[in-house]
């Protein structure tokens, strides 16, 4: 049901199409797909072990994990594409839909608000 009620909110879909199209951004006709697993991944590297050591997110020893995962790409438009991408309700989301599919839900969630945390702090929001 909690599902469905997702699905019939134009908020959330609206939300939805936000998050694709920011995925899709920047791709290059004839490129690969798969650009977004590729970065969760490496997000999810960097950032787990990152988190077991304590580091704050907020801390000095963040920005280094955020150079890491960013480059010197512009801090606020990575934090754009972060918060289009990822949020409680898209989180929930994920996880209702591993349900649906029978496969364990992606346990990233975690790592994805550390790193909007970080780009937070350093974005002055």
């Amino acid at each position: 049901m909690e599902l469905a009620e997702m699905l019939q909110d134009p908020e959330f879909r609206a939300q939805m199409r936000r998050a694709v199209a920011f995925n899709s951004a920047g791709g290059r006709p004839g490129e690969p797909r798969g650009r977004s697993l590729w970065f969760a991944k490496r997000l999810v590297d960097l950032v787990a072990p990152a988190r077991e050591r304590g580091i704050d997110p907020k801390g000095p020893g963040a920005e280094e994990v955020l150079r890491e995962l960013f480059g010197d790409a512009d801090r606020a438009e990575a934090l754009e594409r972060m918060t289009a991408g990822f949020d409680e309700r898209l989180a929930r989301y994920r996880e209702l839909l591993s349900v649906v599919n029978r496969q364990p839900a992606p346990p990233h969630a975690e790592d994805f608000a550390w790193v909007v945390a970080a780009l937070r702090a350093r974005a002055g929001r």
